[in-house]
């Protein structure tokens, strides 16, 4: 955060610069800045040639036609850079004192006599010195003013949107009804994870009589149909050792070479064809908990019977969403929003409203002070 001190201090420097410069008119300094520049541009690339000029001894003729022709173009610049001044002061873009400077320089040149028109044109260092630290010094007020400003407008804004909080309201009922949805539908989850683990742990035969009683295939396409159903019971039954197994167990049979598979069942091949070759089915079975089978959906009537019906300590749930389900997009609205309005008072709950407003009190103070005409 800036400090009083610091803008104060700025500002003394500043209107400090511009009184030393009051003596130019500021619709005229530019011009003076411009011609100033070129010409020490010149100075120094005369000054520069005549150095050349004198320690060069006995140069060839390419060389003196070299000096020579650079020698004639900045004698060229020099009279355009007169007739500028002149085209200047006729547009007033500059003051006759600072002309006559301008030409008096000029004129101590062409003459040869540098160390002259190095001390005259010290006039104008000095005006280009001040320009820069002036121009220097009000780049940074309007940086300063560019961070207090969009500090000022940060707060401004945090403070408008605590008071929008405060004034938000929400229906505290249909929240809760849609949390006590939100609850019904999670143990309904729970129970599914039960569910499946029950069958999962089922032995094969007992797993394969529940899928075609309770028809579970209508919630899960990948379980066997009638007649893959039939070969697998009729297989089952035929080989208990198999049938008393439950899926994962079952599964490990499948990595077994045929010497050791033959010792359990003979007919190998009716094992690979009838039990491997369904390989993918046992997998889906063991993963049913990341498929659909059975999926929590309160707008499902046929997922929401089967709860209701076949599974134990789900009707009173079932029922309770049912209820609850009718307003539900009310609910759900009402719930988000209030969602939305929690979590951003937890965010702005690391700033205090207080002080707050007392900080935005001293950037506009130093703002205040920043601009005000006084130094």
């Amino acid at each position: 955060m800036l400090s009083a001190e610091e803008i104060c201090e700025l500002k003394r420097i500043h209107h400090s610069l511009e009184k030393r410069m009051e003596k130019i008119e500021k619709n005229q300094l530019s011009a003076i800045v411009k011609l100033s520049e070129r010409l020490k541009e010149l100075m120094a690339d005369i000054e520069s040639m005549r150095e050349k000029e004198k320690n060069m001894w006995n140069p060839d003729l390419n060389t003196r036609i070299k000096i020579s022709k650079k020698g004639i173009k900045l004698s060229k610049e020099l009279n355009y850079f007169v007739m500028e001044v002149a085209s200047e002061f006729e547009k007033s873009n500059i003051p006759e004192d600072a002309g006559k400077r301008f030409m008096s320089v000029a004129k101590l040149i062409k003459d040869n006599r540098m160390d002259p028109a190095k001390k005259e044109f010290e006039y104008f260092e000095e005006i280009i010195e001040l320009s820069k630290r002036y121009e220097k010094t009000e780049e940074e007020m309007k940086e300063k003013d560019r961070i207090l400003k969009r500090e000022q407008v940060r707060i401004e804004k945090i403070l408008a949107e605590m008071s929008e909080l405060e004034k938000e309201t929400v229906d505290l009922g249909k929240i809760l009804s849609y949390e006590n949805l939100l609850k019904n539908l999670e143990k309904l989850e729970k129970l599914r994870e039960t569910y499946i683990h029950s069958l999962l742990s089922e032995p094969v035969v007992e797993l394969l009589e529940d899928i075609e009683k309770y028809s579970l295939k209508d919630y899960c396409q990948a379980l066997p149909g009638k007649e893959e159903m039939a070969e697998l019971k009729e297989f089952f039954s035929e080989y208990p050792a198999f049938g008393k197994c439950n899926v994962n167990q079952l599964c490990e049979f499948f990595e077994y070479s045929e010497k050791k598979l033959s010792h359990i069942c003979p007919e190998t091949s009716r094992f690979r064809r009838l039990v491997v070759g369904n390989k993918n089915l046992f997998e889906t079975i063991l993963s049913l908990e990341k498929t659909t089978f059975l999926a929590v959906d309160d707008e499902n009537e046929k997922v929401m019977d089967f709860y209701a019906e076949m599974i134990e300590g789900a009707q009173e749930i079932v029922e309770q969403i049912r209820q609850l389900r009718k307003e539900k997009y009310s609910y759900r609205e009402e719930y988000e929003k209030n969602k939305k309005i929690e979590k951003r008072k937890e965010e702005l709950s690391k700033y205090s409203k207080k002080e707050l407003e007392a900080e935005l009190r001293d950037i506009e103070h130093l703002l205040e002070l920043l601009h005000s005409n006084h130094p």
